[in-house]
């Protein structure tokens, strides 16, 4: 498991090495700064790996309430740097270091549904639609802050992210397919309203009067015809398609010009891997996630113990939800959201608390 991990923190360095060059920042201070964060996301998952699994679910109540009370401080104490250019509050700032809070809560969450479930199973050991249904009851009630905190703080790319980990936890902890049925049809049901809404004129106050942004309805615009708003709305999506375009089969050469694409650095740095390494750099990024969550899944089974996989296939899910929308996003097959590239893009809050994500599945050879 150590193999990929290492491999990817290397093509980190790289590949923001290589947008800071594009964007005429100071090269040498980014690279510096993310081999600094490799370096300490490594060292949080050596030291993470010590401990069994079942230490962090036994703590997982005081995670979530710590995570919870630090996502509520973004209220008073948000970053005002970074209010002025995304206009939301979700990073807290401790002297130059910026902090975002929803990363550390994407762990927490995990482990505290995990608990739950298995919980849940301990008790319960006659499932039933009945009992089904209570289980979801709970692990609703109990999710409602994360998503008030997510409404809050206006991210909804985030709360995606939460929505796919029960979802992944609920089918893999063998929830009735009838309440399953129901979750998917209304998760159909509200995506195909939601399109509906930002594509009329009543359904755009409707949306206001929820306090959904016009930047937010603009990204579906832009998805659904990106051209027509090359030069407005859709301008980003649009570089960005002309970037992985750029790229061909093995990426440009040094020789020729860049194309600009707005964020380059953290929501579209995979536009960097298709320009630079094109197709075939691109397809390596995209094999190895995969690989990694090949063995992350395989080393969880073969521990024979159900926490370690509920834990393993909510975490991957997670990411894999991540990794789908962000680079879906950039080759304009979904909208933008936000969702950053795990381990790729820029920022040191999201990678050190992958290696502590991380650090807990390569703990399971332990338990």
């Amino acid at each position: 498991m150590f193999l990929p991990i290492l491999v990817f923190y290397v093509i980190s360095v790289i590949v923001q090495t290589l947008a800071a060059n594009l964007d005429g920042a100071n090269v040498k201070n980014v690279m510096i700064k993310q081999i600094i964060f490799c370096c300490l996301s490594l060292l949080a998952m050596g030291i993470v790996s010590r401990f069994k699994t079942a230490t962090f679910l036994k703590y997982a109540p005081v995670f979530y309430v710590i995570s919870l009370g630090i996502m509520a401080l973004l209220y008073w104490f948000y970053d005002p740097a970074m209010y002025l250019v995304t206009g939301t509050k979700r990073w807290l700032r401790f002297g130059g270091f910026s902090f975002q809070p929803s990363e550390l809560m994407k762990l927490s969450f995990v482990l505290f549904m995990v608990r739950l479930t298995v919980t849940y199973e301990m008790k319960c050991t006659d499932r039933t639609l009945k009992s089904d249904l209570q289980y979801l009851g709970k692990i609703l009630l109990y999710s409602l802050p994360t998503f008030i905190l997510m409404f809050v703080q206006r991210d909804f790319g985030t709360s995606l992210v939460f929505i796919a980990i029960l979802g992944a936890l609920f089918v893999i902890s063998g929830m009735h397919w009838k309440i399953l049925a129901v979750i998917t049809g209304l998760g159909a049901s509200a995506g195909g309203t939601l399109l509906f809404l930002v594509f009329s004129k009543w359904g755009n106050k409707l949306l206001y009067a929820l306090h959904f942004k016009t930047y937010q309805l603009d990204r579906v615009r832009a998805w659904v015809d990106p051209f027509q708003y090359k030069d407005s709305i859709a301008y980003q999506q649009v570089q960005s398609l002309y970037a992985i375009g750029s790229g061909g089969l093995i990426g440009k050469g040094s020789e020729q010009t860049a194309v600009y694409v707005p964020v380059r650095e953290s929501d579209m740095i995979f536009t960097v891997v298709g320009e630079s390494f094109g197709f075939i750099g691109a397809t390596f990024v995209v094999f190895l996630y995969f690989y990694l969550f090949y063995q992350i899944l395989s080393t969880a089974i073969r521990t024979n113990n159900k926490a370690n996989l509920y834990v393993a296939v909510s975490f991957v899910f997670g990411l894999l939800f991540q990794i789908f929308e962000n680079i879906g996003a950039a080759i304009g097959i979904l909208p933008l959201t936000g969702i950053p590239l795990p381990i790729l893009s820029q920022g040191g809050t999201s990678l050190i608390v992958l290696g502590i994500g991380l650090g807990i599945m390569m703990g399971f050879k332990e338990n």
